[in-house]
């Protein structure tokens, strides 16, 4: 396969798994806030199927520029600039950690510890940020408790379906 016919196949797949993490991010933010009516800031998380699907198939290069460029469209879409800083700088930290994480233990976890981590590292980065910002304390240390509650239920079911998705769907030559 040529070179050039290499490249394009990789822009359609990252374009395609960009598109499918940011319609998962708009129907989270729908779904959300149904199933977390009293949890006004909680997600499910659905974008993540995504983002543990590049982790486990894709390099690192390929992962981060999915994970930015759906971190900045949903940006664009549903968030404010505030919101934006906030769910950024916890998007790439739960990523980093993910990532090497999965990297470290490739052979003694699956998805779900990968995602439940992601969920964690998400919440308590997401709490700092916004203690900074708006110099909040225990205010935040309370609801963060009930976040990171949630999170590791929804982050189980996240882990669970992103194992469905990476052991039927194989890549090749990518």
């Amino acid at each position: 396969m040529g070179t050039r016919k290499k490249k394009i196949q990789d822009i359609i797949l990252l374009a395609i798994l960009v598109a499918l993490a940011t319609i998962l991010s708009y129907v989270d933010s729908l779904v959300s806030r149904i199933a977390f009516s009293f949890l006004p800031t909680a997600k499910i998380g659905l974008a993540n199927i995504i983002v543990l699907f590049a982790i486990y198939k894709l390099d690192f290069q390929r992962t981060l520029i999915i994970v930015i460029m759906k971190s900045f469209l949903v940006g664009l879409i549903l968030g404010s600039p505030v919101t934006f800083i906030i769910s950024f700088c916890a998007t790439m930290v739960s990523f980093v950690g993910m990532y090497f994480l999965h990297k470290g233990l490739t052979d003694k976890t699956t998805a779900v510890g990968i995602s439940v981590i992601g969920g964690v590292l998400h919440i308590i980065t997401q709490l700092f940020v916004v203690a900074v910002i708006y110099r909040l304390g225990e205010v935040v240390i309370s609801y963060g408790a009930i976040l990171l509650f949630a999170s590791l239920i929804t982050s189980i079911i996240i882990g669970l379906l992103a194992n469905k998705l990476i052991q039927y769907i194989q890549l090749e030559n990518i």
